[in-house]
């Protein structure tokens, strides 16, 4: 959603929490705020604490509130990293070059010798090559590891030391718990969904893994069989900081 639209719409919702004022000639009863039971203004979103942001009918509608169950698949996970690219052979004879980056150690499963790598230069040309070695340097880097990429030089004229973009293509190896990318809510505190709680959406903090086809890996915070919202979790996220900390009342 663009972000005016963004905008416009989390400004209707936020209207919508408002109650209306009270009339003077009206009897007083009690506060005049709603309780429990009372039903919400149409087209309306409210936030409740231990139960998450409800959202009346008529305003799923206006936003295409969207839900998917949370699934089982498996995913193509790509490994992207810098190389430095240089002739693997004399200097007047460059036919073969190498190219060396480091990995993390965590993403390094799955690599092996011989796989295609897909290398793409600063000017945006690509051209593939091979994975020659790995390892060599995992006992004296912390936390990484070398991988060594061979592959014929696409510009013979040019012994020039380049720094290309490699990306690694891994089958998957097994199912994994994935959401849709437009699920994940990412703030300055961390990475959430927001999954349905009955008639409520309520923010659950994930932690995500491989990413890929538009889908992302839930490593921890959700199990295969709970629903989450796919779009639009921006909005619900104003509701609810509007209730929470923008002074708005939270019921």
């Amino acid at each position: 959603m663009r972000p005016f639209l963004l905008a416009a719409v989390a400004l209707f919702l936020l209207a919508g929490c408002k109650r209306p004022e009270e009339s003077t000639d009206r009897p007083e009863t009690g506060h005049a705020h709603h309780h429990e039971g009372e039903a919400e203004p149409p087209s309306g979103a409210s936030y409740k604490n231990g139960e998450g942001v409800r959202v009346e009918e008529e305003t799923k509608e206006l936003l295409g509130l969207e839900t998917i169950g949370v699934a089982a698949k498996p995913l193509v996970r790509n490994v992207q990293f810098v190389v430095q690219a240089f002739p693997a052979t004399r200097a007047n004879d460059p036919a073969r070059w190498q190219a060396i980056g480091l990995i993390s150690k965590t993403v390094v499963t799955g690599v092996e010798p011989g796989q295609e790598v897909v290398l793409r230069a600063q000017d945006g040309k690509t051209f593939k090559g091979k994975v020659k070695s790995i390892g060599a340097l995992q006992d004296r880097v912390d936390g990484e590891t070398e991988v060594v990429v061979e592959f014929p030089n696409p510009t013979p004229s040019s012994t020039a030391i380049n720094f290309l973009h490699a990306t690694l293509s891994l089958p998957a190896s097994a199912s994994q718990t994935v959401v849709p990318e437009s699920a994940l809510l990412r703030t300055a505190e961390g990475t959430f969904v927001y999954a349905v709680n009955g008639n409520a959406f309520q923010r659950v903090a994930v932690k995500t893994g491989t990413q890929a086809d538009g889908f992302v890996e839930i490593t921890e915070g959700l199990l295969e069989g709970d629903s989450v919202v796919t779009r639009p979790v921006e909005i619900l996220y104003l509701v609810e900081l509007r209730a929470t900390k923008g002074g708005g009342h939270s019921h």
